[in-house]
């Protein structure tokens, strides 16, 4: 269960290996994230059923992931996967949850307290109304608490990248994931920041390709990472493969 370390160049691998598992199924692919978005976005439009979805977030990624499981070992891929790890002890999974959303709210709680005042008054004042001394103390402020904000979320980010996966694939404690998947992530660094880059520019590629589109930059960002998600989520599998198996399993797939 240790994770080993991968070369840099693994991480735009785990993109061309994920994307070669995504072919195999591409409409069962869409249709199950098309699912998934639904999901989240009807639960975060109703008021305090957001958080219930940082609680089982994790739940259908794991099911995610016995799909891509089944696709490696030549079964199907079906949407009852998106739905199977609420059947399959999912408390481990709704652990990792919850570890999710106290970390996400003890954040806020930060990013509020260091610059929520200022944050406030900007948003206070009307235009004019705010003199170039305060704007840059405020605008400082602010910056401060989202370098403090960001610099918080990473680890807790790494943390609950693999774990997910750990617990609904290897049946590891949530604790013990949250663990390894910290440790996996710091290891391999280099190739998760080749895969983030190279994601990154295909979002923002996306992203403008959608201009013709009467919406903000932020929307369309969002829109371009929803489309992505059908390959980004075979990826996770990927990268979990790689790191935490002694075997390559590109010729697999």
């Amino acid at each position: 269960m240790e994770p080993r370390q991968v070369a840099a160049g693994q991480g735009r691998q785990w993109l061309i290996d994920g994307f070669a598992l995504f072919k195999k199924n591409p409409l069962v692919w869409v249709v199950l994230c098309a699912i998934l978005v639904a999901i989240s976005y009807a639960l975060i439009k109703i008021p305090f059923l957001g958080l219930v979805l940082n609680l089982i977030l994790p739940v259908f990624v794991g099911g995610l992931m016995l799909g891509c499981q089944s696709v490696q070992d030549g079964g199907e891929l079906e949407i009852a996967h998106l739905f199977a790890c609420f059947r399959k002890k999912p408390s481990g999974l709704i652990a990792l949850g919850g570890v999710n959303l106290v970390g996400l709210i003890l954040i806020a709680f930060v990013v509020e307290l260091i610059g929520g005042e200022a944050l406030k008054s900007v948003l206070a004042s009307s235009q004019g109304n705010l003199d170039m001394a305060a704007a840059t103390t405020y605008g400082n402020q602010i910056l401060l608490a989202l370098l403090i904000g960001l610099a918080l979320y990473v680890p807790l980010a790494m943390a609950l990248w693999l774990s997910p996966v750990l617990v609904a694939l290897r049946d590891t404690n949530a604790m013990v994931a949250l663990k390894l998947s910290f440790i996996a992530c710091l290891k391999n660094i280099l190739p998760f920041l080749v895969y983030g880059v190279i994601l990154f520019i295909l979002q923002v590629i996306i992203a403008l390709l959608l201009g013709i589109m009467n919406i903000s930059l932020s929307s369309r960002l969002m829109i371009a990472f929803a489309v992505m998600l059908p390959v980004i989520i075979p990826t996770l599998y990927i990268s979990f493969k790689d790191i935490f198996s002694d075997n390559s399993i590109q010729t697999k797939i």
